[in-house]
Formats: structure tokens, sequence, C-alpha cells
């Protein structure tokens, strides 16, 4: 599965690289002339561990120090439900002005509940045993994606993306440390949690300002938390995170630059009139002069 994830996004890249050789152009490059170059992403959908619903199996074995024969500590299967729930985000979504590998870039916070139950039916020592170890937090990341998008229709396109995030589990609750098999082996937690993802998705142009989109992101690569072990605290199981949201881009029309011409709006210096009450009449007074000394 890694390696299938990891194919997908060289394959983007690869991709990237040939589109930008020959187009300098994006679906979004008409609003830069009429919009600011960035705006707002508000966003709400869900956010769940994939993974969270395959029982797996596990078991040690160890050598008897005394007989030098294989003993079997524990072995059975682990049986985890893991929840979803509703994910909220709010970020930054800029517009490239040159597109190169991708036409936007974008920088978001997400929050969102994490829960899982894992049941082990196994036996523990010669013995049929039945535990169960529950995690909780609540989950926020910082995320930094760079994206690209596939023209489909004048207003419809399709998504594609890369990015890397930064999570920490708030309000924690994890029992796994005294109800796996071996209550007596210390678990090293860290809240902090790294990845790179990848991004798929679709989008709508409402107007010139506003743009529909939405995504499905996967964890592609989990990195080793800060002060920790390789595993999340509530992954005993390899699950992979991933969020499908709805998000609500937002660009800011930009002000109005004088453009130095003289038909300038006629509340201005520029408007008022080019001769004063002074030199009003004076051409026509000329004119006389003129004919009278003819």
């Amino acid at each position: 599965m890694l390696r299938k994830h990891i194919c997908l996004g060289i394959g983007f890249v690869f991709t990237s690289i040939i589109s930008s050789a020959t187009a300098q152009t994006s679906f979004f490059t008409p609003t830069l002339s009429d919009c600011r170059s960035s705006g707002w992403s508000l966003s709400i959908g869900g956010a769940g561990l994939g993974g969270a619903r395959s029982p797996f199996h596990e078991e040690w074995i160890a050598t008897n120090s005394f007989s030098g024969e294989l003993d079997t500590l524990y072995s059975g299967t682990w049986t985890p439900d893991g929840g979803l729930h509703i994910a909220l985000g709010i970020g930054r979504v800029f517009i490239a002005q040159t597109p190169i590998l991708a036409d936007r870039f974008s920088i978001s916070f997400v929050g969102s509940r994490r829960t899982i139950t894992e049941t082990f039916d196994g036996v523990i020592d010669g013995q049929d045993t039945v535990v169960t170890g529950t995690g909780s937090s609540l989950n926020v990341g910082v995320f930094m994606d760079a994206l690209k998008a596939i023209r489909a229709t004048r207003k419809m396109f399709l998504e594609v993306g890369i990015g890397g995030g930064y999570k920490r589990d708030f309000s924690a609750k994890f029992d796994f440390a005294t109800s796996t098999p071996l209550s007596g082996v210390e678990h090293e937690m860290s809240p902090y949690s790294g990845c790179f993802e990848f991004i798929i998705g679709a989008g709508f142009k409402i107007s010139q300002r506003k743009y529909l989109r939405v995504k499905i992101a996967a964890d592609m690569l989990q990195l080793a938390p800060i002060n920790g072990t390789a595993k999340l605290p509530w992954r005993v199981g390899e699950y992979r995170p991933y969020r499908a949201m709805i998000s609500l881009d937002l660009f800011g029309e930009k002000p109005i630059q004088p453009t130095g011409s003289c038909a300038a709006p006629t509340h201005s210096e520029k408007s008022k009139e080019l001769f004063g009450k002074e030199m009003r009449g004076r051409g026509r007074a000329k004119n006389k002069r003129n004919k009278k000394g003819s």
C-alpha cells in the first residue's frame, strides 16, 4: 500500500514537470487579473483512521533461557474499531504567479477527534485471554500542500497534490500500556508526529472570487514522533490517518489603482477646471480687439 502511494506521488510530480514545460497558465490565471493572489480557505468534513476496521494478528515468540527452546509468550488477533469524526479547518491558499510544478499552495490548520478501540483475543502464557485497549485525543495539525488543477470543463477541475503535516494530540487518554498482552512492558508515548500526504479531489468555480473544492487527503508516509518511538500512541496496528473535506476558497478583490489618465473621477484634483474665473472670456475679448484693429 505504501509503495502504491509513493508511485502515485512520483507520477504526479513527473506529469507536472511535463505539463509545466509547455504551459505557463493555469485554471486560476483569470482570477489573478481581478483578484488578490491569496485568499481564505474554510473547510469542514470528516477524519478517521484507515484500516481501523481490519483485524490483524500479533504474536511474541522468545527463546527460553533455560531450555533454549522457543516459547510463545502471546499470540492472538487484534480487532480494532475506529471512529469517523467531524473535522474543521481554516487556512490560506495562494495562486502561483508562474505555475510550474503547482498552480496553488496552501497552509491550513485542521482539528478533529480521534478514537480507537482494540480488542485482543488470543493466548497469553497458555491461557485464553481477552483484553481491550482504548485511545482518544483531540488532534490538531498544520499542513502545507502544493496543488495542481487539471481542467475538466470551463468551470470544473480535478485536483492532485502532495504536502506535509505536523500534528499534536491534546487531551489524550490511552490505556494501551495497561491492557496490552504484556502489561509490564513500558510504552513510550509522544503527542507529536509528522507526515507526508497525498491529496486527490475536484473543484468547481462559483465565480472569479469563489471556488468550492472536495478533497481526500491521506498520510503517504508517517514520520517518527518527536521524543518517541516510530508508532503513535493510538497505533497498535498500522493505521493510516485520512480526512475528507469540503473547502470554500474566498479571494478578495484587488484595490483600485490610479491609472494616471486625465479622465479622473469628478471629485479628484485632476477633475478641476483647466482655467479659473480670471481666465474666462479672455479669448473672446482678444478676438474682439483684433477685429476692431483690422
